[in-house]
């Protein structure tokens, strides 16, 4: 037991020293796989955002969350989900254009097209707004934000599909690929609707179930669409508060 704990121990002082305060759970991860049968995720990028097969890549996008704060104080939900619609396309195009550092690297990009659709200053959003960053109405918040995001990001994903096509392995994942997505959807019913703006709760409920009809019927065009990176570097050039 003193052994176990004592390596325990230098694996979380090993990830500190990386910058990577976190620990990764292989059966978690693997659960949401949304594509578990072109093979498992066997690890993370080094940040430890992006989780998916091994020999792909993913590029990653920021929105500034501090643009989308109105002068009344409010969170421009319309605003946002157009942003991050835009986004969605733009990185979707960039994967048939970009450069990739191994060919294996490249022909997964284009067999499964992952996109990295994130935010940052989320720190000055909460402080801004007077919500403490380690508090329930913080993370409630956050939670709406990121549900948000993330179905408007699908939703965009299951349009490029109706018009192009899925990915290239979405049908022989698309039983897994659904069951991930339904996770999602039963996860938005986690955030607690007290603590934040009625109007972002009624955004997420509609942004899921449209794009859930709309990928059950049409598929998905990008294994994956969204990751949340430091952005310790970008934020700097976007102006951003928080890291």
């Amino acid at each position: 037991t003193y052994k176990a704990r004592d390596v325990m121990k230098q694996i979380v002082d090993s990830a500190w020293h990386c910058g990577d305060p976190g620990m990764q759970f292989d059966t978690t991860i693997n659960d949401w796989h949304t594509s578990p049968n072109s093979g498992r995720i066997n690890a993370s990028n080094p940040c430890s955002e992006y989780m998916f097969l091994d020999d792909t890549a993913c590029n990653l996008a920021s929105l500034n969350l501090m643009k989308y704060r109105t002068p009344a104080g409010e969170f421009d939900v319309p605003a946002f989900r157009a942003a991050a619609r835009i986004s969605i396309i733009a990185q979707d195009i960039i994967v048939d254009n970009a450069s990739y550092p191994t060919p294996r690297i490249a022909q997964n990009s284009f067999d499964f097209r992952p996109l990295g659709m994130g935010y940052a200053n989320l720190g000055a959003v909460l402080m801004a707004r007077g919500l403490p960053y380690d508090s329930d109405a913080g993370r409630a918040y956050a939670g709406a934000i990121t549900a948000i995001l993330h179905g408007e990001g699908y939703l965009t994903s299951s349009l490029l599909a109706e018009r192009f096509g899925p990915f290239k392995y979405y049908p022989e994942n698309r039983g897994p690929f659904l069951r991930v997505i339904r996770k999602h959807r039963a996860a938005v019913d986690n955030i607690d609707a007290a603590l934040v703006p009625a109007e972002m709760v009624q955004a997420c409920h509609e942004v899921w179930d449209d794009f859930l009809a709309k990928g059950d019927k049409c598929g998905y065009k990008n294994s994956q669409v969204t990751v949340l990176a430091p952005t310790g570097t970008i934020g700097f050039m976007m102006d951003c508060d928080t890291t």
